[in-house]
């Protein structure tokens, strides 16, 4: 179970991610500048046909030992990292209130900073930093009902509450020196009505899903 597995990257819409197409195109620069001969797209072709490959033999290795995991607990879920993120994504929580939006929550920052003793934990950011995703909007949607069942409580006057992702690619060494942020773009943005979650103990048994 220990044995690496790229099993959490196999949706081929994820791979469409600027940082995982930034590592196909300099591994292609690489393989051409040894002589191979092979474009982005085949190279991309024939990582994915490889890794399919790969997970169908692991999983046939590891299924007689399943109930084992199961009932004892021994997932081994931790993956290492296999590159650096290029194009990461803060999240933004904002909230609406007495005609403005303001900002409550932005990762990592000092002065916005609701919850941050949960939302900045290790294992907290871990699940965020999944929710930029698409393919985990599911999950995300899961996390915008928590949060607006929490603002609604705190907030009496709130309206609404905002969730969203500023995603942007790092910065050089040049522009660190220099104190330039290189700009980005808002991503997987949901907004939900207040209104719907205020219930007693905070609990909203029949509040609507969040939208997209």
């Amino acid at each position: 179970m220990a044995v690496p597995s790229p099993d959490g990257g196999m949706n081929r819409a994820a791979w469409r991610d600027p940082t995982v197409q930034g590592e196909l195109a300099a591994w292609t620069s690489r393989l051409n500048a040894v002589g191979i001969g092979i474009t982005r797209t085949e190279l991309e072709q024939r990582v994915w046909d490889l890794a399919v490959g790969y997970v169908d033999v692991r999983t046939a290795v590891l299924t007689p030992f399943q109930p084992y995991y199961r009932y004892c607990g021994t997932w081994q879920s931790w993956k290492m990292f296999i590159a650096p993120h290029r194009y990461p994504s803060r999240l933004h929580i904002d909230v609406y209130e007495r005609g403005a939006w303001a900002p409550l929550y932005v990762a990592r920052s000092a002065e916005h900073d609701w919850h941050r003793r949960q939302l900045d934990h290790d294992r907290m950011r871990a699940s965020i930093f999944r929710y930029a995703w698409r393919h985990y909007r599911r999950h995300y949607a899961k996390f915008g009902r928590w949060v607006a069942i929490h603002v609604a409580r705190e907030r009496p006057d709130a309206e609404q509450v905002r969730l969203r992702f500023y995603k942007y690619r790092t910065a050089t060494p040049v522009e660190v020196r220099s104190h330039t942020e290189p700009e980005g773009e808002w991503t997987n943005e949901l907004l939900l009505d207040l209104a719907h979650y205020r219930c007693p103990e905070g609990e909203c048994p029949g509040a609507p899903k969040a939208g997209r």
